[in-house]
């Protein structure tokens, strides 16, 4: 029927789609079911679609069923009168109570440690002499680090608030002193003092480290964006932290180009491999951003929604459009090859359908403009222990399309069909594999969806302006 939704988002996102449902596919297992998932399964239902968004209850403090030692997250909104912070923290889930959110606010006071732990390439930038602990040193350096010549270890731990040099520790095998870096641009060894005497010293050359531990003030935390490891207690019903090691992150403000839209994509591996391609087809369109790492299953979604998403209400942090995909770690299933049978989906069809409905509503929150991306196909079925059955995706894509045609407002990119419809990935296709590790098809599926999002991008703006209507 002529302006069903079907037909515009057909013409919206410029994939073709099959009226018969999308064709049959296989893949090969990519990386394994987490024990967890299974055991989580239930618990993870109980989680409700506010338990990850920013809500009435953002300011409130961890609740007493949230274990707060040594939790991770990120760090918003530094409050220097109030001493506090909002806090979005990485583990939303407690899986003894199954309950949990994204975000808190978390409180310092005067005695509270805060040293910033950052990973360095070199030793460029440093002041010397500067207090440093050199370890990982192997039998060879020992030896020679007893004889004053030079030494190599795994792992530079650079102190600047440090006064007291260490001296040589543990057999030889540490060294805790000051440290003259060598002179050039990317210096990766130097001169520590010894006994007072300088012995020379460098890292290895493969797998070593270097890492600054330094104080840091409150209002250092309210100035950038850190990642943050928290340690506290309760007190009078507020989270106290009484330590933190916090961590630089790039600020997206600080590189992000203001006059441009922001994108985020949360998507599994299929969303990596073409990471590049599409950031590189919408430069100078859009800020493209995805969520760090894997989203796995939909119920890593429905859990982790509020961390991926951020502090979107702050300008800078917002997004103007999402793509969301979930789908191959869903339809994972065991196979039996003694009685060649499968066994159940690692998250049942019923269930995929709730967890997407929560996870629209989380997203809708956002006000952006929505896209969900189909499940890329799977060319031939894995029988492995944690396999994917061939014809598995087209199923999933069905059950998510029963859930998109409830949300009309939710453009589609149906990458599954683009990709079965295009000759080339017809020798992807006689494989097993489910990724795509060539450049020649990361371009291809890159540019597919930047195309869907670039007619978001301008379909945005062309409701934008009928909003504002006009003026005779």
């Amino acid at each position: 029927m002529p302006g069903t939704r079907g037909e515009t988002t057909r013409k919206m996102i410029g994939l073709k789609r099959s009226d018969k449902g999308i064709r049959t596919e296989r893949e090969h297992a990519e990386m394994k079911i987490q024990t967890a998932l299974r055991l989580a399964a239930i618990s993870f239902m109980l989680l409700v679609a506010g338990d990850c968004q920013l809500a009435a209850s953002d300011q409130s403090a961890m609740t007493p069923g949230e274990d707060p030692k040594g939790a991770k997250g990120s760090i918003f909104n530094v409050d220097l009168s109030g001493k506090s912070f909002k806090f979005l923290k990485e583990t939303v889930y407690d899986p003894q109570t199954g309950v949990g959110r994204s975000w808190h606010r978390v409180y310092w006071t005067d005695a509270t440690s805060v040293t910033e732990v950052a990973e360095k390439v070199n030793f460029a930038g440093l002041k010397a002499p500067v207090m440093a602990d050199f370890h990982g040193i192997d039998d060879a350096s020992a030896k020679a680090l007893a004889g004053g010549k030079l030494f190599v270890a795994r792992v530079a731990v650079i102190m600047p608030d440090a006064k007291v040099p260490g001296g040589v520790i543990d057999n030889n095998r540490k060294v805790v002193g000051w440290f003259t870096p060598d002179a050039g641009k990317a210096p990766r060894g130097g001169t520590i003092e010894v006994n007072g005497k300088p012995v020379k010293v460098s890292l290895r050359r493969r797998n070593a480290r270097i890492y600054l531990r330094r104080k840091l003030t409150p209002q250092d935390l309210a100035k950038g964006l850190w990642s943050a490891t928290i340690q506290g207690k309760y007190m009078n019903g507020k989270f106290v932290v009484d330590s933190m090691e916090a961590a630089p992150l790039v600020d997206p403000r600080t590189v992000d180009d203001p006059h441009l839209p922001r994108i985020l994509v949360v998507g599994d591996s299929i969303s990596m491999n073409y990471h590049k391609a599409a950031k590189s087809a919408l430069k100078g369109v859009a800020n493209y951003h995805r969520n760090e790492g894997n989203c796995f299953s939909t119920f890593h979604g429905v859990n982790n929604m509020g961390l991926w998403l951020g502090n979107y209400k702050e300008k800078g942090f917002h997004w103007d459009v999402i793509q969301f995909n979930h789908g191959l770690h869903d339809l994972k299933q065991p196979y039996d090859k003694s009685k060649d049978t499968w066994g159940a989906f690692a998250v049942p069809l019923d269930v995929y359908k709730k967890n997407l409905e929560k996870e629209i509503a989380i997203l809708k929150k956002t006000g952006a403009t929505l896209i969900w991306c189909s499940t890329t196909p799977v060319p031939n079925s894995n029988k492995g222990r944690y396999a994917r059955r061939k014809g598995a995706a087209r199923e999933f894509n069905q059950a998510a399309m029963e859930v998109m045609r409830k949300h009309p407002e939710i453009l589609v990119c149906d990458l599954h069909q683009f990709i079965c419809e295009n000759k080339a990935f017809d020798k992807w296709r006689t494989g097993s594999e489910v990724h795509y590790w060539g450049k020649d098809l990361q371009d291809i599926l890159g540019k597919a969806v930047a195309d869907v999002m670039t007619k978001a991008i301008n379909s945005r703006k062309s409701a934008a302006n009928k909003d504002r209507g006009s003026c005779e």
